[in-house]
C-alpha cells in the first residue's frame, strides 16, 4: 500500500464521521419534518396500527383545529379587539371614502320615476303600498278635517281673512267702473220694477188706501207724499220744463197737430159766439167758420219761426216752469176731497158716521179718481227721465254714504246689518265653509285629488339628487351615515361576534381542509424554517461526528 493511500485512508477516517453526522443528522431532522403530514392515514400490518402512522398533523388535526378556533375566537377576534378596530381612525377614514363614493354615485345618477327603480318581481308589491299609502293619506285627510282641531284653524283662518275683507276699501273692492256698471244695474231694474204690472197694482192700492184716508181726514198730497218726494216731484216737473217745450215746439209744426190746433181754434170761436146770446147769428152772418180756420190755420204756417223761438226762449221757459211749480205745488196742497167733488167740498169730520156716508156715496167718483191717479203716476214713473232721476239720486246718496267709496267694507256692512246681524253673519260663514268642506262632494274631490297628486308625483322624474342636496348638505349627509354606521356596528358586533361563533366556525373549516392543502398551507408558511431546522441538524450530526473523532484521537 502506498503512501498517498495510507494517508487518504487516515483522512476518510477521521473525515467520515463529522460526514456521516451531517447526513444523519439532516436525514432524521427531514424524516422527522415530513412525519409531521405523512402518513395521511395509519398503516396497519397485520391489523396491527404501525407506530407513528398517520402523522402528527393528521392525528392531531381535531385537536388542532379546536385550538386554532379556541385562538382565534377567544384571542385574537374578540369583541373587544373588533371594537377598537371600528374605531380606528384608518377604518373610519375608508368607510367615509367609501360611503361618499357609494353616495356620490347614487346622487349624480339620472333616476327616473320611483316606479322604474322598482324591481319587476317586487311591482305588484310597489302597487299595493302605492294603493295603501292612498287610503291612509285619504283617511288621514279625512280624519283632520272632522276634527274640532281643524275647525279651529279653519275659523281662526277665516276670521282672518273676514278682518281682512271688512277692512277693505269699498274702492278697492268695487272700483269707478264696477260702481257705475252697478248703478246701471240697478236703474235698468228701477225701470222694469216701474214699468211692471205688479207697480201698477200696488200703486192704486197704495193711492186707494191714502186717499180714503185722507178723505176720512181731509189731507192733501202734501200731507201723505213725504216731503222729499215733494220737492222730488216738483222739481222735475221744473226740471223738464225747457224739454216738453222744446218738444212741444217740434210737435206743432207736424201737420197732423196742426190740424187739431186749428179744430181746436175753430171750437172755442164757435163756443163763444155760442155764448153771445141774440148776438150769435149776427156775428155768424158776417164771421166765416171756414174763414177762421183758413186765417187760423195761415197764421200757424207764417208765424212757425217765432212760435218756435218763444217756446225756447229762456225767459218763456223759465216762466212757464215757475207758473208749474206753482201750480204742482198748489195741487200738491189742494184737499183730496175737493179734487174728487170737482171744488164742491167734502162733509166735514163731526162724525164718523157722516163721513162713512158721505164716502159711500162718492164711491164711484173715488175710484175713478184714484185710478186716474194711479195711471198718472204708473205713467210718470215709466218715463226715462224718472228712471234716470231716481237712479241718480240713488247713486248721489250711495256714494255720498260710501265716501267715494273710500268707506271700508265692514263699517258698510254694519250700518246696513248692525253688530247683531255682522256677528251672525260671520258665524254663517264659518259654519257654511265647514259644512262645505266637510260634505260628501268636498270628500270625493280631496280623494280625487290627493289621488291624482300621488300619481303625479311618481310619475315624475327623480332625477339627480345631487340638484336637490347642496355640497354641505351632502358632506353632512355622509358624515351623519358614517357616525350612524360606526354607532351601529359598535353596538352590534359584539352581539354578532357572539351569535357568529368564530371559535365553532374555525374548527369546521379546519376539520374540513384536505390534509395535502393543509400541508401545503403549513408548508407554505414555515417551508424556509424548516431548510433551517434540516441544516441544523446536518451541522448537529456533523459536530457530534468531529466530536467524536477528537475522543478517538485523544484516546
Amino acid at each position: 500500500m502506498s503512501i498517498a493511500t495510507a494517508d487518504l485512508l487516515v483522512a476518510l477516517n477521521y473525515a467520515s464521521p463529522p460526514v456521516v453526522g451531517a447526513f444523519i443528522g439532516y436525514l432524521t431532522n427531514m424524516v422527522a419534518i415530513k412525519m409531521l403530514f405523512r402518513p395521511l392515514r395509519a398503516w396497519r400490518i397485520f391489523g396491527i396500527r404501525l407506530p407513528f402512522t398517520p402523522g402528527v398533523i393528521p392525528s392531531k388535526r381535531e385537536e388542532l383545529a379546536i385550538n386554532m378556533g379556541e385562538m382565534v375566537g377567544e384571542h385574537l377576534l374578540t369583541s373587544k379587539e373588533i371594537g377598537q378596530a371600528l374605531a380606528n381612525e384608518a377604518f373610519q377614514t375608508h368607510l367615509y371614502g367609501l360611503i361618499e363614493s357609494k353616495g356620490s354615485a347614487l346622487l349624480l345618477q339620472d333616476l327616473g320615476p320611483l316606479p322604474s327603480l322598482i324591481p319587476k318581481g317586487y311591482q305588484i308589491y310597489f302597487d299595493v303600498a302605492v294603493k295603501a299609502v292612498t287610503h291612509q293619506a285619504q283617511e288621514g285627510i279625512h280624519t283632520f278635517v272632522a276634527s274640532s282641531a281643524f275647525a279651529v284653524i279653519m275659523e281662526t283662518a277665516i276670521d282672518r281673512q273676514l278682518e281682512r275683507l271688512l277692512a277693505t276699501r269699498l274702492a278697492t273692492i268695487f272700483p269707478g267702473r264696477e260702481r257705475e256698471g252697478g248703478y246701471a244695474f240697478i236703474e235698468k231694474n228701477i225701470a222694469r220694477m216701474l214699468a211692471s204690472p205688479a207697480m201698477e197694482q200696488w200703486l192704486e192700492t197704495f193711492v186707494q188706501q191714502k186717499v180714503y184716508g185722507a178723505l176720512r181726514q181731509e189731507k192733501s198730497l202734501a200731507d201723505i207724499l213725504p216731503e222729499s218726494l215733494q220737492v222730488f216731484i216738483v222739481d222735475i216737473i221744473e226740471k223738464q220744463t225747457p224739454a216738453f217745450l222744446s218738444r212741444f215746439a217740434v210737435v206743432i209744426n207736424e201737420p197732423e197737430i196742426r190740424d187739431k190746433i186749428v179744430k181746436g181754434v175753430r171750437a172755442g170761436v164757435e163756443h163763444f159766439i155760442a155764448s153771445m146770446g141774440p148776438m150769435a147769428g149776427m156775428v155768424k152772418t158776417f164771421l166765416s167758420m171756414e174763414t177762421v180756420e183758413k186765417k187760423a190755420r195761415e197764421y200757424l204756417i207764417d208765424k212757425e219761426g217765432e212760435i218756435v223761438g218763444w217756446l225756447q226762449n229762456a225767459e218763456v221757459q223759465q216762466r212757464v216752469s215757475t207758473i208749474l211749480r206753482e201750480r204742482s205745488q198748489a195741487f200738491l196742497g189742494t184737499p183730496l176731497a175737493k179734487m174728487v167733488n170737482d171744488g164742491q167740498g167734502w162733509p166735514g169730520v163731526a162724525g164718523a158716521k157722516d163721513c162713512a156716508e158721505a164716502t159711500e156715496g162718492q164711491g164711484d167718483k173715488v175710484e175713478r179718481f184714484c185710478s186716474q191717479v194711479s195711471l198718472q203716476l204708473a205713467a210718470f214713473f215709466r218715463e226715462p227721465e224718472t228712471t234716470t232721476a231716481v237712479a241718480s239720486m240713488i247713486r248721489d246718496n250711495l256714494e255720498t254714504h260710501t265716501e267715494n267709496g273710500g268707506l271700508a267694507l265692514g263699517e258698510a256692512l254694519w250700518d246696513l246689518m248692525g253688530d247683531a246681524g255682522m256677528q251672525r253673519g260671520k258665524t254663517w260663514v264659518k259654519d257654511e265653509i265647514l259644512s262645505i268642506l266637510r260634505s260628501e262632494e268636498t270628500k270625493k274631490n280631496l280623494n280625487f285629488m290627493t289621488q291624482t297628486l300621488l300619481q303625479g308625483l311618481l310619475g315624475r322624474p327623480i332625477g339627480r339628487l345631487a340638484a336637490l342636496l347642496p355640497a354641505g348638505v351632502r358632506d353632512g349627509l355622509y358624515q351623519s351615515i358614517q357616525k350612524m354606521a360606526s354607532d351601529m356596528l359598535a353596538a352590534e358586533v359584539p352581539g354578532l361576534v357572539a351569535s357568529l361563533n368564530l371559535k365553532q366556525i374555525v374548527k369546521e373549516k379546519v376539520d374540513s381542509l384536505d390534509l395535502m392543502r393543509l400541508e401545503r398551507l403549513l408548508l407554505s408558511i414555515m417551508e424556509e424554517q424548516f431548510k433551517y431546522i434540516n441544516l441544523f441538524g446536518a451541522i448537529l450530526g456533523f459536530l457530534i461526528g468531529g466530536l467524536n473523532v477528537l475522543l478517538l484521537v485523544a484516546f
